[in-house]
């Protein structure tokens, strides 16, 4: 209250700052919401926050001190110049109303506002009289090109524009649209949406318009004797000629010193017209001409489609390859199909632009797991046109080191606390083959042509040496990818294989045969992962754009189930409580979780960002436990910051966090994020985590792990901190410092811990990138 007081004092004589706005409807009228009339008015009041306007007040009390670099980076990044009231800017909002009222329906609507003034504040009402909303009485056609007429008849009944509905004009825009991608899916290849015209003819009496969708003819290139432009129909236009460029440098449409041409002759199916299609190049390709049969969908004696220039530009974005593509027409006037006599012929001309084939580089970077310090670095190869057919190759060796942190009980050290310098190595290899061809048993013909799928395979080894044990893990996977639309994509992985080979120390041994906790127990055994993975990923970013965006993907996985069908088979030997496949224990669960995201653009380079993580794991049938690698945990650099790595949970459990890694089958968090520049290549963030994991199941070994619903949210851990990113371009460096605020592994009564915070609390992380 002091803060917004104080704000008040300063609003200068003869000003009044807005203090809010409110639209009242008169009646519940269909189809008519407050909040996009809210959405049209030009003045927002400054945000409130608990009664407060804080970044008001740091505007005022900053605005006399700009001189001063510092100050000025106050006033400008965290201050908020305040809203006066503007007369003329609330009449303009009353008329944006009105506009919008006949827009949509309310042709007689009627908007008036008052202004309520006490001292320094003004606030504004809008009272909204709608009257009646019009109906559209009928829909007619006005077509005079009889080919045109009898093919928008065909798609009639699927309109978006009905009689009983209420007029609204976008409507009527979202049917020009509509109408527009059906002709250009027809062979229209010069129709535009502005060639539809709507006439509304409106009835006072029945409160009803009758509507008439006109489309206008072309206008003629050739002027007639009388000097005066004609119209002649609208043609329909089909693939002559596919001309392909796979090497044109600069991306451009030259075709000097062309010198080779190969002629592809293929179907479209078994059943499908013979096509043919054209390469032009200079001397040897470097690529096989075949592959372009399925990744180009315009075909010579098809009708032009949009649709399927997008499909195609779509596959030949799978070709790493080439760097750009470019697509254009030319007109063939001089020749007229002999299937179609009123269409004309076009041809079509792809060019790409080829880039560097072969590329290797090396990364090194330190890491911090936990506390752990270390050092790891990969050397990486890449081709992408392994074998000529645009296959993208990547190999990869990596190593690391790292200084492993180990408490007595595992060491077997009577020490409280033994480090070693870098006493864990690791070195691996990985292996992914990125196939730009849907490679299937099943034809699916359909589906390859619509979406365009990659076939990627992935191999990888790892050996891991530590203190008490070493360990082996082999990876391998099959599967596929594809965008089902520009925001929208799919990975599904049918084969998904993860084996982990543990040897344990003697002395190691020794102490896991004795100990009690079950999730330590077969954190270090051997266990098989064989299974089945699939993501759907929604993202519509527009990175031409800066604007409010969301991010959202789903996880599903599977491991067991089908080793699980031949437990009565020699290829699965059963060991009481558990079955080995060849030899190794195979995990069985199910498990599920989703991350999503909102990212809200405050001013040109604030963003405000949300994200919510929700994840399950249930094991079933031959485990009784998650795998160690499947389960899910909370704290360290991407979530949950006020605690180290694996260190918060499960629950309120409050074990000793030294000798195991927490972990568990339920996972909820909750992250909010406000970042802004500082200076140059400086950012900085406020942030907040919310969130914790739980055990599915109670177990003696993990009191107060177990989630419930009627208690669950008691369990919350909650930090906030601030963090300062280093943005480089290239890449970010990030430090993030958090305390916790409540700490769910200390007494009910004595979690929140605001009273008691002192520096020594607060938790470093560092990382590579932002967190979400």
């Amino acid at each position: 209250m002091l803060l917004s007081c104080s704000a008040k004092r300063m609003v200068p004589e003869g000003k009044y700052l807005l203090h809010n706005t409110a639209v009242r409807i008169q009646g519940k009228p269909q189809g008519l919401n407050r909040s996009d009339l809210t959405a049209l008015i030009s003045q927002k009041p400054n945000r409130h926050f608990l009664g407060t306007r804080p970044q008001l007040w740091v505007y005022y009390q900053t605005i006399n001190r700009t001189d001063s670099r510092f100050w000025r980076w106050i006033n400008e990044q965290i201050g908020r110049p305040p809203v006066y009231l503007d007369e003329l800017a609330t009449k303009n909002s009353a008329e944006q109303m009105s506009r919008y009222l006949a827009n949509v329906g309310f042709f007689y609507a009627h908007v008036d506002f008052d202004i309520s003034l006490s001292r320094n504040q003004a606030a504004v009402g809008f009272q909204v009289d709608p009257s009646w909303a019009y109906r559209i009485n009928s829909v007619n056609f006005s077509i005079t090109d009889t080919a045109l007429a009898s093919s928008i008849d065909l798609i009639s009944q699927q309109s978006l524009v009905k009689a009983g509905s209420v007029f609204n004009v976008y409507t009527l825009d979202n049917e020009r649209d509509r109408i527009t991608e059906y002709l250009r899916n027809q062979g229209y290849y010069f129709f535009g949406r502005d060639f539809i015209l709507f006439e509304a003819d409106t009835n006072l009496r029945n409160q009803a318009v009758d509507i008439t969708l006109r489309i206008n003819s072309m206008s003629s290139d050739k002027h007639s004797a009388d000097n005066l432009n004609r119209t002649v129909p609208h043609r329909r236009y089909i693939i002559r000629k596919v001309n392909l460029f796979p090497a044109t440098q600069p991306l451009s449409m030259a075709k000097s010193g062309v010198q080779d041409t190969v002629v592809l002759n293929f179907r479209a199916n078994k059943k499908g017209e013979p096509h043919t299609m054209s390469l032009f190049f200079n001397g040897n390709p470097r690529i096989r001409p075949a592959i372009f049969t399925q990744l180009v969908q315009l075909k010579n004696n098809d009708l032009y489609s949009i649709n399927k220039v997008r499909q195609t530009y779509r596959g030949l974005a799978n070709l790493r390859i080439y760097q750009g593509t470019r697509i254009s027409f030319d007109t063939v006037p001089d020749e007229i199909p002999d299937s179609d006599p009123d269409a004309r012929w076009i041809d079509c001309n792809i060019s790409m632009q080829r880039t560097q084939s072969m590329a290797y580089g090396f990364d090194v970077e330190g890491t911090n797991s936990g506390g752990d310090l270390g050092l790891r670095g990969s050397l990486h190869f890449t081709h992408k046109n392994l074998f000529n057919g645009a296959e993208v190759f990547r190999f990869r060796i990596n190593g690391g080191i790292e200084a492993q942190e180990l408490a007595a009980g595992i060491s077997g050290s009577d020490e409280d606390k033994i480090i070693n310098i870098f006493n864990t190595t690791e070195l691996g290899a990985d292996v992914n083959l990125s196939i730009p061809r849907f490679l299937s048993p099943v034809r699916l013909r359909k589906f390859r042509q619509e979406y365009q799928p990659k076939t990627n395979l992935n191999f990888g080894y790892s050996a891991q040496n530590r203190v008490n044990y070493s360990r082996t893990l082999t990876r391998a996977a099959f599967g596929y990818d594809w965008m089902a639309s520009n925001t929208i994509s799919h990975i599904l992985t049918p084969v998904n294989l993860n084996s982990v080979k543990v040897t344990p120390s003697p002395e190691f041994q020794k102490i896991l045969d004795n100990e009690t906790n079950q999730r330590i127990r077969e954190q270090y055994s051997n266990h098989l992962i064989l299974g089945m993975k699939y993501s759907f990923i929604f993202n519509n970013q527009n990175i031409n754009k800066a604007n409010d965006f969301f991010y959202f993907r789903l996880n599903l996985e599977t491991s067991g189930n089908l080793v699980s069908l031949f437990n009565k088979t020699s290829l699965v030997s059963n060991k009481g409580d558990y079955s080995e496949f060849f030899g190794i224990r195979y995990a069985q669960f199910v498990r599920s979780d989703l991350d999503f995201r909102y990212y809200r653009l405050l001013g040109k380079y604030n963003r405000l960002v949300f994200r919510t993580i929700m994840g399950v794991g249930l094991p079933h049938g031959n485990s009784r436990d998650m795998p160690f690698e499947r389960s899910f945990y909370a704290g360290g650099s991407n979530g949950m910051r006020g605690w180290s790595f694996r260190e918060l949970g499960p629950g309120t459990y409050q074990g000793d966090t030294d000798n195991i890694e927490k972990i568990g089958d339920v996972q909820l968090e909750a992250s909010v994020e406000y970042r802004f520049p500082v200076y140059s290549f400086l950012n900085g963030a406020f942030f907040a985590d919310l969130g914790n994991i739980w055990t599915l199941r109670d177990v003696d070994y993990l009191p107060g792990g177990e989630f419930r619903f009627d208690r669950f949210y008691k369990q919350l851990g909650f930090d906030a901190g601030v963090g300062f990113r280093f943005d480089f371009s290239f890449f970010i460096f990030r430090i993030d410092a958090a305390v916790p605020l409540h700490d769910p592994s200390k007494p009910e009564n004595d979690r929140w811990v605001l009273d008691k915070l002192q520096l020594r609390d607060s938790n470093w992380q560092i990382g590579i990138g932002y967190p979400f």
